[in-house]
């Protein structure tokens, strides 16, 4: 039961979008990637890199800037990327200016992104 509520929270905690990013590894590496959702502390991304967990990356955002990121999990062409650092860790703010539709570039929120709405 307990596993059914943790997905449930996963799946509210998630705005889907479609964003262009940037990915850079320590060897400065760079890898074109497309952001797929974002939550309060990470980012599902697809992209052809071969990375591996627990890799740290840049991982830059058109129009938001560059985030330090970890692998936290890979699948396929997808990676799960937990953000440590970045202008605001607060990315979900930047999608749920879209509402329900799928948000295909940031939306600067007015105001305290940490404040509720």
């Amino acid at each position: 039961m307990t596993e059914n509520t943790a997905d449930n929270k996963r799946g509210d905690d998630r705005l889907p979008v479609l964003w262009t990013g940037r990915l850079t590894t320590d060897d400065d590496k760079e890898f074109t990637c497309k952001v797929r959702d974002v939550s309060l502390a990470g980012t599902l991304i697809s992209t052809d890199a071969s990375l591996e967990l627990g890799e740290r990356l840049l991982l830059e955002i058109d129009e938001l800037g560059e985030f330090a990121v970890e692998v936290k999990w890979s699948g396929s062409d997808q990676l799960g990327l937990l953000i440590l650092a970045g202008p605001d860790l607060m990315l979900k703010k930047f999608a749920e200016g879209a509402g329900s539709e799928t948000s295909n570039k940031p939306i600067i929120v007015d105001g305290d992104p940490l404040a509720g709405n």
